[in-house]
């Protein structure tokens, strides 16, 4: 298959140095020596002109900036042949806005995170009646290495924008402040890091073996009167758990905030 991925930024970038490992992948960014220097390292190719990629490839990931979507659509939104599947991985964008600028294609809404580049994304397509069975089954086989992939209605797309794609941001505080404890109580940064990665690995792995609620495994550790309870009776009076909370649905409401903008 011929991708075309419009934008080599970080998300860009990431996605075509994954389906370079199976496919042809052609690249354009308004900085020609971002795209050509992508195009080199991924052994592809790198367009001039926007007119002449989206004629020669099967499908067209936007990995633009969403106030560059305009300007994208001004130059192939109406001149890319019928049919072209379309996949965006816009925050705040709605299909209904990509098909507005779009008539002639097809589109997929994607939204990834940046595990992606290493096989360990969530990635949520929205899901509609118009999606055939031809597109779903492209979608699963193409993104298949990449992670988790969900397919969700529109209306929990912002939701998922930021319980998954903020998500990791906020788990790299956590264990930015793990390490910087270990740190504190004696351990060099190197070892700091590698004891608090593990242990983060390792109650994932636990959780999802034992197949119970993590409240149930978290009682298990506390003994009565010991260091566990100790420490979580101090994450309670620091209001940890309702930080997080509140962290979250800020972000969420901030997803919803940009969508509404993009209409």
């Amino acid at each position: 298959m011929k991708i075309g991925i419009i934008g080599c930024g970080v998300m860009g970038g990431a996605f075509a140095r994954q389906f370079a490992k199976k496919h042809q992948v052609i690249v354009f960014d308004r900085t020609r020596e971002k795209a050509k220097a992508l195009a080199k390292e991924i052994q592809g190719a790198s367009a001039e002109n926007l007119h002449e990629f989206a004629k020669t490839v099967d499908l067209i990931m936007l990995a633009v900036k969403p106030k560059d979507l305009n300007k994208v659509a001004s130059e192939i939104g109406h001149t890319m042949p019928k049919g072209t599947l379309v996949l965006s991985i816009l925050s705040g964008t709605s299909t209904e806005t990509l098909r507005k600028n779009f008539p002639n294609a097809s589109i997929l809404r994607l939204m990834p995170n940046l595990a992606l580049v290493c096989g360990h994304s969530v990635i949520g397509i929205v899901d509609e009646v118009c999606v055939t069975q031809e597109m779903r089954t492209m979608m699963e086989t193409l993104l298949a290495d990449l992670g988790l992939l969900v397919w969700i209605s529109e209306s929990k797309m912002e939701a998922l924008t930021a319980l998954a794609g903020s998500g990791p941001a906020f788990i790299y505080v956590i264990i930015e402040a793990m390490i910087e404890s270990g740190i504190a109580m004696g351990f060099s940064a190197k070892e700091s890091q590698e004891l608090s990665l593990k242990t983060i690995e390792g109650a994932v792995a636990l959780l999802r073996a034992s197949g119970k609620h993590p409240g149930d495994l978290r009682w298990q550790i506390s003994s009565p009167e010991g260091t566990t309870i100790a420490g979580l009776n101090e994450m309670e009076s620091c209001g940890v758990r309702s930080g997080i909370i509140k962290t979250f649905l800020a972000t969420y409401q901030r997803a919803k905030e940009i969508l509404r903008l993009s209409i």
